[in-house]
């Protein structure tokens, strides 16, 4: 999957002797930032949830809460989602958020390396450190959502695991 850049361009369009303009979208696409299994969460999984896509998009792999000494992180893996513009990705108390509520009632996470200062736009297996002061106990799912758009691209919910 691809992350697209906006390019843009207007295009002159002459038809039979009448002068037409005509937007065109030009788009460029972008590597995402692929990254293997090196930087391996250690410590006890609490939550795991398995992504699906929504309103067309598809979002693919598995997610992971997790504690280790005193921080949590979340563990993404084999994952990979539809690329588009401002995707993030949301902690949420909802475990199946859909609605722009539901994302605003949780918190956004920034992912080291991704596109532009944060967004979701890295694949396959890598792990994202939560902030320390933040309480994951409310969190009952993971929502990958278009800020520009205010559109959900896919979701997890976060299940208990039994030790």
């Amino acid at each position: 999957m691809q992350r697209r850049t906006f390019l843009g361009g207007i295009v002159g369009v002459a038809a039979a002797g009448v002068g037409a303009v005509a937007v065109a979208e030009l788009f460029l696409p972008e590597q995402s930032t692929m990254v293997g299994e090196a930087d391996a969460s250690t410590g006890t999984v609490l939550r795991r949830g398995t992504f699906e896509g929504q309103t067309g998009h598809d979002v693919a792999g598995t997610v992971e809460l997790r504690r280790d000494d005193d921080s949590h992180a979340l563990r993404f893996v084999d994952y990979e989602q539809t690329q588009g513009p401002d995707v993030f990705v949301y902690l949420t108390p909802s475990p199946t958020p859909e609605t722009a509520a539901d994302v605003a009632a949780g918190t956004k996470v920034l992912v080291d390396g991704g596109a532009d200062g944060g967004e979701s736009t890295k694949e396959g297996t890598f792990t994202q450190r939560l902030p320390a002061a933040l309480d994951v106990s409310e969190f009952r799912g993971v929502s990958i959502w278009c800020d520009r758009f205010s559109t959900p691209f896919g979701r997890a919910a976060l299940e208990a695991v039994e030790s």
